[in-house]
């Protein structure tokens, strides 16, 4: 049975099987230095939730193996301060990629207030850093077309297409994958399904028990493919 620091990693047939119920804040502390491959992940966007972008990035800076990388999704209001926190590390700035959000999957924003005029957002911006000077294990395509947010397991959830896309790219089979703002387990599904090993907390009991129910029934890969970089082009 595989395990990271007091964590049990998924799949396994433990309780948890590797999503955690509690504050990522606290949890994270017993994850052991240079541990995981791949911090992947999709904090809360309003600003009252900036200061979690600045403990990721110190966090990922001692988490990750040399050459691992955190991806981390944002929204583009607060992209100057989301910058600035991972400037404060000494990760190296590898690319900011872009989900391609179409149809009812756009949204509005307004910088100066609701009586503006608003921004469509066609985009949603993934910020990739890495420890050291490492590299994807394979050409990645700067914009990449999701299937849409996927609200079955969560308000706030995300779609399995891009998911699939960048732990695919970022990763190799059998890396840890971490994700400290688990959720509906859009990312612990993914990993299960490309044959990654994954960590992940969630602050809410009965969110990570929806997640746990859901990367359960994701069946184990046979073999995994190479990355669906056209396809997911548009």
């Amino acid at each position: 049975m595989e395990y990271l620091g007091p964590f049990y990693l998924g799949p396994n047939d433990t309780v948890n099987n590797g999503i955690y119920t509690g504050d990522a804040r606290e949890l994270a502390k017993a994850i052991p230095d240079e541990s995981v491959d791949l911090v992947f992940t999709d904090p809360p966007y309003p600003r009252q939730f900036l200061p979690l972008y600045g403990w990721l990035a110190a966090e990922a800076e001692r988490m990750l193996r040399p050459g691992g990388f955190v991806l981390a999704m944002c929204g583009g209001m607060h992209l100057d301060s989301i910058y600035a926190a991972f400037a404060k590390t000494g990760l190296t700035y590898h690319w900011q990629y872009n989900i391609h959000l179409t149809g009812q999957y756009t949204g509005c924003v307004w910088v100066r207030g609701n009586n503006q005029v608003p921004i469509i957002t066609r985009t949603r911006p993934v910020l990739a850093y890495c420890s050291g000077e490492g590299l994807p294990r394979c050409a990645t395509l700067d914009l990449v077309r999701g299937s849409g947010t996927d609200k079955l397991y969560h308000e706030w959830g995300q779609d399995e297409q891009s998911t699939r896309y960048y732990i695919d790219c970022f990763s190799k089979q059998g890396g840890v994958v971490l994700d400290p703002f688990c959720g509906g387990g859009t990312t612990p599904a993914m990993a299960r399904y490309l044959g990654r090993r994954y960590l992940c907390f969630e602050i809410d009991g009965e969110v990570a028990a929806v997640a746990r129910e859901r990367v359960r029934r994701v069946p184990m890969p046979l073999f995994v493919p190479e990355p669906e970089q056209a396809a997911l082009w548009t």
